[in-house]
């Protein structure tokens, strides 16, 4: 006895096509079972003239759909058929036999495209084979949406059936171009989980890959322009998926860094005793894309120079400075940028040294970088001691990296969309520059700014670090963006490192989140409370 077999057919708006597509399978179907995503046009009516079971069911996908349809089935024995697909007379008495004496769980069927005027015989569009006919039982729709395709659940083997199914694919080109930036869109949706880096990789590579595939090694060129023009929109298409799905991604990526950033920004410069190098850094701040609200000289001690030319520069400096001056007794940084932070005014924090020169979009790569519960860490170019000397003298305006003069090359090159690709969260202090950082100023408060007991030159950055990572929040580095030039000078005296290198390790060993003599100090307040 014959086996049943049910024709599944998913339809929206397909009164030119379901007619011939009825006439061929109701040769081999028992049932047919019609799923329509409310059509407007005559779509019902042509289908209600053959033996047809019509349903109508909202259109999510057409994995959704068409997986909908089969659980519609009343038989095992399952055909999917396109709408705009016909059975030819080989594959009719093929699937006969089948139905007679069926020996497999899964059968696929060859699909040969008409396209405009003729049918297509190479490339990526023949032999276009998928599994059509198959027990129900074994397996479900899945692929990525708009190409879906059936899934067995297990590793089962699959027949061929000999014959075609004539696939009558566009009457112009317009038609297939329209029908490309369509399925682009589709593609790009379900593309949305994707990490950014994949996406751009995958732009790149697949359109070149799948026109050389199709084209050449497929022999596409054999079907003369008409096989040049199908490489190409399919290439198009690929590109167009994961282009778009780039672009939302990215975007999406902005809006939400422009929601947690949407705040004003400090800028805190730190200076001792070097006028003519804190000049080139409010030259460079003063020319930024995007200027921070403030910006706060947190000065550790200079003299009276420093504080003149820092006069000189509010007379027409764009955004208001303030001059935060301690007394000299010695290197003093931390209490210095605490004194800093206890006047900053606004919520974000970006942090240098007067002894840089800031690329002009640094402010704005910083801006765009920052997120909630995270610090930001960026890297410097060196100038050595004949650039730095050509910048003073004005023989160098603005620096960058392709001028003699300057080490660490990549640190110097700024690209927006590989420098978020590459962000990366970590929990380590290393490569800690307080010279180009950024951070929320209730994180710093919290634990409670930078250490004081921590004089002479190194680990008052890193100290501060560990305690903001004590606290819960990540290191992101910034690479390819917030680009900055370390003006030359000969090294600070270290005689105090081992000193501060042990507070560090006590730190970090201790999980300390808050130091006892910092924005507070906390042992004056101690020895208050005895007295």
């Amino acid at each position: 006895m014959s086996e049943k077999l049910s024709a599944i057919i998913i339809t929206l708006n397909e009164e030119k096509n379901i007619a011939r597509c009825l006439e061929a399978v109701s040769q081999v179907a028992d049932e047919i079972i019609i799923v329509d995503s409310y059509s407007m046009d005559n779509t019902q009516a042509i289908c209600e003239q053959f033996e047809t079971k019509f349903f109508q069911n909202k259109f999510v996908g057409y994995i959704e759909q068409k997986d909908y349809a089969k659980s519609l089935a009343t038989y095992d024995l399952v055909l999917s058929v396109d709408a705009d697909e016909v059975l030819s007379n080989e594959l009719i008495s093929s699937i006969q036999k089948v139905k007679a004496d069926r020996k497999f769980d899964a059968y696929s069927l060859n699909r040969l495209s008409y396209y405009v005027d003729r049918f297509i015989y190479h490339g990526h569009w023949f032999p276009d084979r998928k599994i059509r006919l198959f027990d129900k039982n074994c397996g479900q729709w899945g692929g990525r949406n708009p190409h879906d395709q059936f899934i067995p659940d297990k590793a089962i083997k699959v027949a061929n059936l000999d014959g075609e199914v004539y696939h009558y694919t566009f009457n112009s080109i317009a038609e297939h171009m329209n029908q490309a930036n369509k399925f682009s869109e589709i593609g790009a949706m379900g593309l949305s989980e994707s990490r950014l880096f994949y996406l751009v990789i995958k732009a790149l590579i697949s359109p070149i890959w799948g026109f050389l595939y199709g084209y050449v090694l497929r022999l596409g060129f054999l079907d003369g322009w008409y096989g040049l023009i199908i490489a190409i929109i399919s290439s198009v298409e690929t590109f167009l998926k994961y282009g778009k799905a780039i672009t939302k991604k990215y975007a999406k990526q902005i809006v939400s860094r422009f929601k947690e950033t949407d705040s004003s920004i400090s800028l805190i410069i730190s200076t001792y005793n070097w006028p003519e190098a804190l000049n080139q850094t409010l030259i460079s701040v003063k020319n930024q894309y995007l200027l921070p609200n403030e910006v706060i000289i947190a000065d550790d001690g200079s003299g009276e120079e420093t504080r003149q030319l820092i006069e000189k520069h509010k007379g027409d400096f764009p955004v208001p400075i303030v001059h935060s001056w301690i007394e000299d007794k010695g290197f003093r940084l931390a209490k210095s940028r605490n004194e800093a932070l206890k006047i900053a005014k606004y919520d974000y924090i970006v942090q240098v040294d007067g002894d840089l020169f800031l690329n002009k979009y640094f402010i704005k790569d910083h801006a765009e970088f920052a997120r909630e519960n995270c610090f930001v860490r960026g890297s410097r170019v060196l100038l050595d001691q004949k650039a730095t000397s050509s910048l003073f003298s004005g023989k160098i305006k603005v620096p960058n990296v392709l001028r003699t003069g300057t080490t660490n090359f990549f640190n110097g090159v700024r690209i927006p969309l590989l420098r978020n690709i590459l962000a990366r969260k970590s929990k380590s202090i290393a490569g800690i520059r307080g010279c180009n950082m950024g951070y929320w100023k209730k994180d710093a408060l919290f634990v409670n700014g930078y250490n004081e007991q921590i004089e002479g030159w190194g680990r008052e950055d890193s100290e501060f670090i560990a305690r903001l990572i004590n606290h819960g929040l990540y290191k992101l580095n910034m690479r390819l963006g917030a680009v900055q030039f370390h003006i030359y000078h000969k090294e600070y005296d270290r005689t105090l490192l081992n000193k501060n290198d042990s507070i560090l390790k006590t730190t970090m060993e201790n999980k300390i989140i808050v130091c006892d003599n910092g924005i507070v100090n906390k042992n004056e307040d101690k020895l208050a409370s005895v007295v």
